[in-house]
């Protein structure tokens, strides 16, 4: 109801005015009449008439004159006043538009008896029909209001009125049926009127529909990827999300989200929050082959992306019973669309009640939310096809160790019979060779003597070869045993083992000590020297320098020498086992050793590389770490 009091008060400036320009008119009225009398009463009381016409007239002009000066004195300060009054609540009007969404006023019994909605006296369309909400209620009485702030319920809040205290921000939700979702907040104050009684409560509420169901959406996100880092059932998941999602609508709901793998056997999971709503397997594929058919684009959306939102038609609802029974008034979805051929299809369908229209914020979040569990589900699909493969793991790493068992198992086998019986004949053959020389040596002419000559140095050549298979074949099984080696003291030995006399063609810096197994380390300078003297022994002026320097965690060696060099094209072939880049009548070996130095050094954790040219000699140079933790 409108205030009586302020039926009468003017509403704008010029009401003031004319209202002034009225009293103005009584005060000159006022002034002119006993002027007027005192007049009259001298002209009658004075015999010459001109002077008595003299008298009114001037009696006359000083009345009026005045009357208007004390009156337009008296209505100037009037009308500053009433300018100050309006402009005041002029301003006070604005500021209640910013401060919140709508201004309200309720009397002592809590009773809601007007609203100014953003400016807007609603009482005042009471006239014409309009029927306010709150109208003559309590907000308890108010059907579909909720106290929904955690610091009161309905009776907390009734006592803290009765007590009439302030109350700051305190959270509402209007929920009607067949009606949209309206969350606000509301600050009030006590209203006392001249005599210090209490007449009421008056304040401000705003409206934090879409803020707070950002607010919960966030945190439905945030619940999802904690269930699937914990790695909990994509059903449960997914049913979770959904009666989550549907506390995130501006509307009454139902929720259902729906995957189809698109696989050969085009597995379906679909997960609501109403049973009731049922989607039959054959309806549901035979809806979604033809879906863009069956639908009609969303008003005021816009398709975004790879998703697609669509309404259905009515005439195409799964069930007869969802407008009948359940009250489905619209039924619209998001589609994730498959780019790839294999890749999974997901969707969300919301089926409100009551409501036709869709909310734009509503699209929006039901946007968001299926970006979100499409990458879930990818996630969770992923994990459980990872774990599928952990669960065989085990036994195929069981498998493999049986393998390789078995491989070794062979190797051993395999290595006893060319130590044993290869080596049996090789003897013999050498041996009898050796004999018929030596017994029939009268008898055999020269040329059989050379060939019992050949036969006996192939003999022990593939012998050498033999040894060199051996000694590869147990460096794989052999153990690596890291200690720390005194390099110069180890290169003294070698150099001394190889030839005394030689050891003046050899520059040997100052080595440092490493962590290596000292008998395999010992086998790769062996190899590195021995074929540096060998492929230099050639040169006028044999030399062989050996060098070392520190690069980062590692120490780098280097063998150079002037001897007869390789070409670099079959520079990948020097690490083979038995490959040769010189004819064994210019140079004797097996063709086994440097294959064996790359496998030790690999095993330490290093790198070998050559570098040559023919009739210039080479360069071998290998790294090894500078701590034995380098290559654990």
């Amino acid at each position: 109801m409108a205030d009586p009091k302020a039926q009468g008060k003017p509403k704008t400036f010029e009401q003031s005015r004319t209202r002034v320009n009225r009293s103005l008119i009584l005060v000159i009225l006022t002034g002119i009449g006993p002027l007027a009398l005192t007049a009259f009463y001298m002209a009658a009381t004075t015999s010459d008439p001109a002077n008595w016409n003299l008298t009114v007239l001037f009696t006359l002009v000083l009345g009026v004159l005045g009357a208007w000066f004390m009156g337009n004195k008296l209505m100037s300060g009037l009308l500053e006043i009433i300018r100050s009054s309006i402009q005041s609540e002029s301003q006070l009007r604005r500021l209640m538009e910013l401060s919140g969404d709508w201004y309200w006023h309720q009397d002592s019994a809590h009773t809601i008896v007007r609203i100014i909605y953003r400016g807007k006296d609603q009482n005042s369309n009471a006239k014409s029909g309009f029927k306010l909400p709150f109208d003559g209620l309590a907000r308890w009485d108010v059907e579909g209001l909720k106290c929904i702030d955690p610091r009161y319920n309905w009776d907390t809040f009734k006592e803290l009125l009765d007590s009439h205290q302030p109350f700051d921000r305190v959270c509402f939700e209007y929920w009607p049926q067949n009606s949209e979702r309206i969350i606000f907040e509301s600050t009030g104050r006590p209203l006392y009127n001249a005599n210090g009684d209490f007449v009421g409560y008056m304040g401000v509420s705003s409206d934090r529909t879409q803020k707070r169901l950002n607010e919960q959406l966030l945190s439905l996100q945030r619940s999802l990827l904690q269930g699937v880092l914990l790695s909990a059932p994509i059903p449960e998941l997914a049913a979770s999300y959904a009666r989550g999602l549907k506390n995130c609508l501006t509307v009454h709901a139902e929720v259902v989200l729906g995957f189809r793998d698109k696989s050969e056997h085009n597995h379906w999971r679909v997960r609501g929050t109403n049973p009731n709503l049922r989607m039959p397997l054959e309806k549901g594929q035979a809806f979604w082959d033809k879906a863009e058919q069956l639908c009609e684009p969303l008003e005021g959306h816009d398709q975004h992306g790879l998703v697609w939102i669509a309404k259905m038609k009515p005439e195409h609802y799964f069930e007869d019973n969802w407008a009948s029974e359940l009250g489905i008034t619209a039924v619209w979805f998001a589609l994730r669309k498959a780019v790839e051929p294999n890749q999974p299809e997901y969707w969300i369908m919301v089926a409100q009640q009551g409501v036709n229209n869709t909310g734009h914020d509503d699209v929006l979040r039901v946007l968001t939310a299926i970006r979100l569990l499409g990458l879930c589900v990818e996630r969770r699909v992923f994990e459980d096809d990872l774990q599928g493969l952990n669960g065989t793991l085990e036994q195929r790493i069981n498998d493999r160790t049986a393998e390789l068992t078995r491989s070794n198992s062979e190797l051993e086998a395999f290595t006893y019979t060319v130590s044993h019986d290869l080596r049996a004949p090789l003897r013999a053959i050498d041996g009898f060779s050796s004999i018929l020389k030596e017994d029939f040596a009268d008898s055999l002419p020269e040329d059989a003597r050379g060939l019992l000559d050949r036969i006996s140095n192939n003999a022990r050549q593939m012998g050498g070869l033999i040894d060199g298979l051996l000694d590869f074949s147990r460096l794989l099984r052999t153990d690596v045993a890291r200690v720390k080696v005194d390099q110069q003291q180890l290169l003294d030995q070698i150099l001394d083992q190889l030839d005394a006399r030689r050891k003046n063609v050899v520059e040997l810096c100052e080595l440092p000590p490493v962590y290596a197994d000292p008998v395999l380390l010992k086998q790769v300078w062996m190899n590195l020297i021995d074929n540096a003297l060998k492929f230099s022994s050639k040169a006028a002026q044999p030399k062989v320098t050996i060098d070392c320097e520190k690069t980062g965690r590692f120490y780098s060696f280097s063998v150079q020498d002037n001897g007869a060099g390789f070409d670099m094209k079959y520079a990948d072939k020097l690490f083979n086992v038995f490959e040769r880049l010189h004819h064994k009548k210019d140079f004797d070996g097996t063709g086994v050793g440097l294959a064996i130095v790359k496998r030790i050094i690999e095993r330490h954790g290093g790198e070998i590389s050559a570098k040559g040219e023919l009739g210039q000699g080479a360069c071998f140079t290998f790294t090894l770490p500078e701590h034995a933790d380098l290559n654990d």
